[in-house]
C-alpha cells in the first residue's frame, strides 16, 4: 500500500464516522470545541509518514500562511500560547529592561506570571477595561504612561474574546519608546479599521502572540506563535526559542551562512568553534513540531469559513436574547471594530434580583457549558493577590466583569438546533424568576 492509498483510507475512516447526535437537555453544549475533519487528520498522517518530526516543510508552510493571514513578515511557531507570551516578554527585556509594564487587570494568568518570573523582574501597572466593549481604558493607559515615563519597559494588551481594541491609538500614546505587545490569542481573524486601512490585530505591535490550544479559533493541539514586522526583533525571538543559539540553521540544516567554522567567536570560545553551538542568549526550546504544524496548515486553510460561522452564531445568539437586554449586557461593537468572536460574552446588569452565579448554575444544570473571563480581576486571584503591583485610579469595569460576567460558546461546530436550545434555556431561567 502506497502513501496515497493510506491517506485515502484515513479520509474514508474519518468521513464515515457516525457524528454524535445532539439531544436537547441530554447532550452537553461546549463553550469551546475544535473542528477536526478528514483534511486535518490526513495532513497529520501524511507528515508522520514523511518521517520528519521537528521543524520541516510543514512548519515552513504554516509560517507562510500565518504571515499572509495577519499581514506580518516574521513568524516564530511555539509549543503554546503561553510560550509565545514568554518569548515576547523576554524579547522585550532584551530591548528595554525598565521595571514597569502596563497591562490590563482583566488578563490571562500566564501573561502576568511571566512578568514576575522573567529574567528581569517587572511590576505590572494595571489598567481597567471598558466593560461594554471589553477594550482597555486608553485614558488610564495615557495617564500611567505619562506618570512613569522613562521607567516603562513595555505595554501588553489583550484583544479579549476576539473583540479588538484600537492598536493604532495605543501606538499614538506610547510612540516607539517602549515595546508594544498584543495578545491576539483569542482574536485570530479580528481586524480594526483606521483611516481607511483594515489591519489584522497585531499589525501595529512590536510583537503579536497567538495560541492554537483546542479552545481557540484554529488548533494545532497545543501550540502558539509570535509575529513581528521587524527583522531584528524576529531574530531575538528565534534565538530565544532555539536554546538561545546564535545560529539560525533549522533542524537538519548545516552551514546555511557558509561560515560555520569561520564565524567570529566570542572571546572565550576556541578559534574555529562550531557556530551551531554558540549560545548568545539564555534561551529555551519552545518550538512547534512538524506534526502540529501540519495540523495548523489544514486548519488555517479552513479558518475563513470558521470565522464566518462564528460571527453568524454570535449574531444569532444576540438576536435571540435581544429581548433580555434589560437584564443582560451584550458587548458593543464600535464602528472601527471587526471582531472574530472567541465566545459570546454576557454581563448581568447591576441591581438585578439574580446573580451571574445563579444564571451560570442554571445553564450548567441544563447542559450548557459556561466560562468566566479567564482570571477576572487578576489581582484578586490567590497567586497574585500578594504580588507587588500598581493600579490605575479604578478597576470598576474589571470588577463588574469579574462579578457579573461570563461567556458561552459560539464556535463553528454549534448547530442551529443547539443555538435555539441555548436561547430557550435563557428564556426559561427568566420565566422561572418571574422576570418575563
Amino acid at each position: 500500500m502506497n502513501k496515497s492509498e493510506i491517506l485515502a483510507e484515513v479520509r474514508d475512516y474519518i468521513d464515515n464516522k457516525e457524528p454524535k447526535r445532539f439531544i436537547p437537555g441530554k447532550s452537553y453544549i461546549p463553550a469551546t470545541s475544535p473542528t477536526i475533519g478528514s483534511d486535518d487528520i490526513s495532513m497529520v498522517v501524511s507528515a508522520a509518514l514523511d518521517g520528519w518530526f521537528t521543524e520541516g516543510k510543514q512548519t515552513k508552510e504554516f509560517k507562510r500562511l500565518l504571515a499572509k493571514k495577519l499581514g506580518m513578515h516574521y513568524v516564530q511557531l511555539t509549543n503554546s500560547g503561553s510560550s509565545a507570551s514568554l518569548l515576547a516578554i523576554r524579547a522585550m527585556e532584551e530591548q528595554n529592561s525598565m521595571p514597569y509594564v502596563i497591562t490590563t487587570a482583566l488578563n490571562f494568568p500566564t501573561t502576568i506570571s511571566m512578568l514576575y518570573t522573567s529574567l528581569y523582574w517587572h511590576a505590572p501597572l494595571f489598567i481597567d477595561i471598558d466593560p461594554y466593549t471589553l477594550t482597555p481604558n486608553l485614558y488610564q493607559l495615557g495617564e500611567l504612561y505619562d506618570e512613569f515615563k522613562g521607567k516603562i519597559a513595555g505595554v501588553i494588551l489583550p484583544h479579549t474574546l476576539g473583540f479588538p481594541f484600537e492598536e493604532s491609538k495605543v501606538r499614538e500614546i506610547i510612540g516607539d519608546e517602549v515595546l508594544f505587545i498584543t495578545d491576539c490569542c483569542d482574536a485570530l481573524g479580528a481586524y480594526t479599521k483606521n483611516n481607511g486601512l483594515i489591519r489584522h490585530v497585531g499589525y501595529y505591535a512590536d510583537y503579536a502572540t497567538l495560541s492554537f490550544f483546542p479552545a481557540h479559533h484554529i488548533t494545532t493541539g497545543e501550540g502558539g506563535a509570535v509575529l513581528t514586522n521587524h527583522p531584528l526583533k524576529a531574530e531575538i525571538v528565534r534565538s530565544l526559542a532555539n536554546w538561545g543559539r546564535d545560529c539560525y540553521c533549522l533542524p537538519g540544516q548545516t552551514d546555511t551562512c557558509g561560515m560555520r567554522f569561520e564565524h567570529p567567536s566570542a572571546i572565550d570560545l576556541p578559534k574555529g568553534w562550531d557556530h551551531k553551538y554558540t549560545f548568545t542568549r539564555i534561551g529555551y526550546n519552545l518550538k512547534m513540531t512538524e506534526l502540529q504544524a501540519a495540523l495548523g496548515v489544514s486548519q488555517i486553510m479552513a479558518s475563513q469559513a470558521f470565522f464566518v460561522l462564528r460571527k453568524a452564531n454570535f449574531d444569532y445568539i444576540k438576536h435571540g436574547l435581544s429581548d433580555l437586554k434589560h437584564y443582560l449586557q451584550f458587548v458593543m461593537l464600535p464602528d472601527w471594530s471587526i471582531p472574530s468572536p472567541f465566545g459570546f460574552p454576557i454581563l448581568v446588569n447591576a441591581n438585578r434580583n439574580f446573580s451571574s452565579s445563579e444564571l451560570i448554575a442554571f445553564l450548567e444544570k441544563n447542559k450548557i457549558r459556561t466560562r468566566r473571563f479567564f482570571g477576572g480581576n487578576i489581582i484578586k486571584q490567590p497567586a497574585f493577590s500578594e504580588q507587588p503591583r500598581l493600579i490605575a485610579d479604578t478597576l470598576k469595569g474589571t470588577d463588574w466583569i469579574m462579578e457579573g460576567g461570563f461567556w458561552i460558546g459560539c464556535q463553528q461546530s454549534l448547530t442551529i438546533e443547539m443555538l435555539d436550545y441555548m436561547i430557550d434555556i435563557f428564556h426559561k431561567f427568566f420565566k422561572e424568576q418571574n422576570l418575563k
